[in-house]
């Protein structure tokens, strides 16, 4: 499996349309969530991800792979190795209406 396959089909968000069924394939657990990641965020502008190392380094699981590069720095942040921030980030964005997803 390449990056590539990782990805999920580009959708407009604007139209809702769906992407298109295919064979299922096995993917693990973590690339699941990175596929789910990256769809929701390309279909709703307001998903965010935050957490330690989420950025740059795709996160300790390795789950937010290629989604600061694909989705820019706003929207995919690293955060400071301190759980209180983190949930009181996590908190802050959801009362403005924004749809964060916390590592």
């Amino acid at each position: 499996m390449n990056a590539d396959d990782r990805n999920p089909p580009e959708i407009s968000p604007d139209t809702g349309t769906e992407p298109a069924a295919s064979p299922a394939q096995a993917i693990t657990l973590i690339e699941a969530v990175t596929q789910a990641l990256a769809y929701e965020m390309a279909r709703d502008e307001s998903v965010v991800v935050l957490g330690e190392d989420v950025g740059i380094n795709g996160g300790v699981f390795r789950a937010t792979v290629g989604l600061q590069e694909r989705f820019g720095d706003w929207r995919v942040l690293d955060t400071p190795l301190d759980e209180t921030t983190i949930a009181g980030l996590t908190v802050g964005l959801a009362a403005q209406g924004m749809r964060p997803v916390a590592e």
